[in-house]
């Protein structure tokens, strides 16, 4: 097997640059974009919106995680998603497409239906998730600080020794999956920007970063800061742009190592790339 980046980016692999996670929100609730890409047709219509602006790889998701979110039904979750990753997958056969879950019963479903990895939030949170990955093969991302976020338990570091409970929490989530028999190139890390932090938090976890990268060794590593609140007291440079805060985020964490960017509007990120634009001290 392929590792992960060069098996779901080709494209950015042979150019030797990150690749960019275009987000399909198939949601009522999502806290930038919800309710505009529900149906099967408009999916695929954002989709291809997201290619033409450079995304390598589609993320599907049915089910918010913004703060304070309601759960959704695994039976909702898959009536929302199932149809339309049918339809990206029909109009774009070659595309690497990931599907946004924390449920296996629907990432087996998504699997089937044409995703090639799985972006489990709550990494490996239901029992049966690894199993699913395990047969079906697929790519697994993996993410820190998910129990935190949905207040299940108190965070276990305060501010100046965040870098290191992330690191931790994510090498905890990478031998579990490999206890579980999941290949160790199948695997992508996410410190879990946002989820777990607060504010300030973001940043300190971002000077961190290069640490985690390297820690990770051959594994590729996945921020998604895209759009939300903390980046607007982190880049006031922006002028409330959560676009432009987010392409400057993205340029800091390439800076130290990213190699993917999960992100709602690929093109503002390709420009601060290839601008190399310095981001401001954080």
């Amino acid at each position: 097997m392929k590792p992960f980046f060069e098996r779901f980016c080709p494209r950015a692999a042979a150019a030797g640059r990150p690749a960019l996670m275009g987000i399909v929100n198939v949601t009522p609730d999502s806290f930038s974009d919800g309710g505009r890409h529900c149906s099967p047709n408009a999916a695929a219509l954002w989709a291809a919106k997201l290619l033409e602006d450079g995304a390598d790889i589609l993320d599907v998701g049915a089910e918010s995680t913004r703060p304070g979110f309601s759960p959704v039904e695994a039976g909702e979750e898959r009536r929302r998603l199932v149809p339309a990753l049918r339809a990206i997958r029909a109009a774009f056969p070659d595309v690497a497409i990931s599907v946004d879950t924390r449920k296996a019963s629907v990432a087996a479903d998504a699997l089937a239906a044409g995703a090639d990895i799985v972006n489990d939030v709550s990494s490996l949170e239901d029992p049966d998730m690894a199993a699913v990955v395990r047969r079906a093969g697929c790519g697994l991302v993996l993410m820190n600080g998910w129990r935190e976020h949905v207040g299940a338990r108190p965070r276990a570091a305060a501010p100046g020794s965040l870098g290191r409970w992330v690191a931790r929490g994510l090498f905890e989530a990478r031998e579990a999956a490999l206890m579980d028999g999941v290949a160790v190139d199948a695997l992508c890390l996410d410190p879990g920007f946002g989820f777990g932090l607060k504010g300030a938090d973001n940043a300190e976890v971002l000077r961190f970063l290069p640490t985690i990268v390297r820690e990770a060794g051959n594994l590729p590593v996945l921020v998604g800061p895209s759009r939300k609140h903390f980046l607007a007291a982190m880049y006031p440079e922006a002028h409330g742009d959560s676009d432009r805060a987010t392409a400057l985020f993205c340029s800091a964490a390439v800076a130290a190592g990213a190699r993917i960017l999960r992100v709602h509007a690929p093109a503002a990120s390709i420009q601060a790339l290839a601008q190399k634009e310095a981001p401001p001290r954080v």
